[in-house]
């Protein structure tokens, strides 16, 4: 038999009884020098006795008035002890009042305050709303990345020095498109070379099959299909066809696969070579263009450098475009 059916209360009266031992319990969570069932067994001790000369069942307002004497949940916890629900509410309130106060800040920079700051409170929330709303995340970038270039800009103009508060909202989108602009002009002529590998053994296939007279997959029956024969094939029936390709390789040492490992290394370095020549030269030309495409990481950049770099790679590419020629010879394309 239970306590509360010991004390012949009404459902009200159980459910109230219930909830104010809920209540000791969550107060007494984290307090390990205190053993909440005993606490629980006194409450129960003390209401029974308090009740036992009312009338049965016992009405909720009877017992209200036994628990209002003995007092709130909170007073079994031992002296100076804060319950860990009030310790985790003041720890939220606390904060929340940090973010209010930050929030007010911001707005006030916004509205009233400074050109810098305002610029920098803007581009950092175009910034954060971009990447809350990620599909729209690269018009963002760029309308964040104006404002952060305006806000340097007013900043170097007025003669402020940023802190580290407006670094922090000014430069993510600035480093950002920075390393994005950097990774295209690094990456830019790997594309090429492997568009151009692929494009040209996609020919040399083609051309390898044209000159063994365009064969078919056999069927079961030994019949010719709609469908190519794939290039490994052509090559291992008819050896004796040779590309324009199988000349040009011809004139490298070495196996097969050393001949295209070094025809490979052969268009990079065209490539790169054309690619760094052009680029050394225009950077060269217009210094300022690329501090401003590569900011904050303009100091790594200087012009003779660029120009130095240009020059290096055209001189190398007249090098390369002399033993293309030669290759184009040897080949038999010229």
């Amino acid at each position: 038999m239970t306590a509360e059916h010991t004390l012949g209360l009404t459902a009200a009266a159980e459910a109230r009884l219930d909830e104010y031992l809920a209540q000791v319990r969550r107060a007494l969570l984290g307090v390990p020098d205190v053993n909440s069932a005993e606490i629980e067994a006194d409450i129960r001790e003390h209401v029974e006795n308090e009740l036992r000369g009312a009338a049965r069942p016992v009405e909720l307002l009877v017992l209200e008035v036994v628990l209002r004497r003995l007092g709130p949940p909170t007073q079994w916890l031992p002296p100076g002890r804060v319950p860990v629900a009030a310790q985790v509410g003041a720890t939220f309130s606390t904060f929340g009042q940090y973010l209010k106060t930050r929030f007010r800040a911001a707005r006030a920079a916004v509205w009233r305050g400074p050109e810098d700051w305002r610029l920098a409170y803007l581009s950092f929330g175009a910034f954060a709303f971009g990447v809350i709303a990620f599909p729209l995340f690269p018009l963002f970038l760029l309308v964040s990345y104006i404002l952060s270039r305006a806000g340097i800009a007013t900043a170097t103009d007025r003669g402020v020095t940023l802190d580290g508060g407006r670094k922090w909202l000014l430069y993510p989108p600035v480093v950002l498109v920075s390393l994005v602009v950097a990774t295209a002009v690094v990456g830019a002529p790997i594309g090429i070379i492997v568009a151009t590998v692929v494009e040209t053994s996609e020919v040399d296939d083609y051309e390898r099959w044209v000159a063994a007279g365009k064969p078919m997959v056999l069927s079961s029956w030994g019949r010719p299909t709609n469908v190519r024969m794939p290039d490994r094939q052509v090559r291992e029936k008819f050896p004796e066809v040779q590309t324009r390709l199988d000349r040009v390789l011809a004139a490298f040492p070495g196996s097969p696969a050393v001949q295209d490992v070094l025809a490979v290394g052969f268009v990079a370095g065209g490539v790169l070579s054309a690619w760094w020549g052009v680029l050394g030269c225009v950077c060269g030309s217009f210094p300022g263009l690329v501090r401003g495409l590569i900011f904050p990481f303009h100091g790594v950049f200087s012009r003779r450098r660029a120009g130095w770099v240009g020059t290096a790679a055209l001189v190398l590419l007249a090098l390369w475009g002399a033993a293309a020629y030669r290759l184009a010879e040897a080949g038999g394309l010229l």
